[in-house]
């Protein structure tokens, strides 16, 4: 049985005119950057669209859509994943279901969803940066050693608000990990906008 109360953070993967903007800045060892989903602490009564949402908002000045995903993941965060397609219930039954689902220890679920916006991403309050990601991005940051200012030569794009140190590695965080891996299964969530898949 899912319990809303278990979703305990949640996030959202959002489509921007062909990028997915993520978070970046200093790892707690201070010797790398670390790539993060949009996404934080569900607050009271919020759903875990509610807290995705407004994550995105707080975090990039985001105002996303909601998208069907082509499917749900169920993954515990564990090493290697292992992605098994299941259900959500642990909401109102109009919520749309996330993509992804990552559990630890069946103590707290985090629910990923697909979303979508026509917005212009801004790093804001709780951000010092944002990497616009392309799928190949994603895929050279989650197989490669890849420091910031290679991803800048190599025509990355990114949106700061504070400097970040050009010589630090990108460290890809689980979140990151996890959109490769679906983008590999879902290819067509890349696509357009607005498309739900379902």
């Amino acid at each position: 049985m899912q319990s809303l109360s278990k979703v305990r953070t949640a996030g959202v993967y959002v489509k921007v005119a062909g990028f997915f903007p993520f978070q970046v800045g200093p790892t707690q060892r201070g010797d790398t950057l670390g790539v993060i989903r949009l996404g934080g602490h569900r607050e009271a009564d919020e759903t875990g669209w509610e807290c995705a949402a407004r994550e995105a908002f707080e975090e990039a000045s985001l105002r996303v859509m909601p998208l069907h995903p082509p499917a749900t993941y169920w993954v515990e965060v564990t090493e290697p994943p292992v992605f098994q397609v299941g259900s959500w219930n642990a909401g109102p039954p109009d919520e749309v279901a996330p993509i992804l689902v990552s559990t630890r220890k069946e103590e707290s679920m985090t629910p990923i969803y697909l979303g979508y916006t026509h917005d212009t991403p801004q790093p804001s309050a709780e951000a010092k940066a944002l990497l616009l990601l392309r799928p190949e991005d994603i895929h050279q940051l989650v197989l490669g050693t890849i420091t910031l200012g290679s991803y800048l030569d190599m025509g990355g794009k990114a949106l700061f608000k504070e400097d970040l140190p050009t010589d630090f590695v990108l460290e890809p965080f689980p979140h990151l990990r996890f959109l490769h891996q679906l983008i590999l299964i879902h290819p067509e969530i890349t696509q357009s906008s607005e498309r739900s898949y379902r």
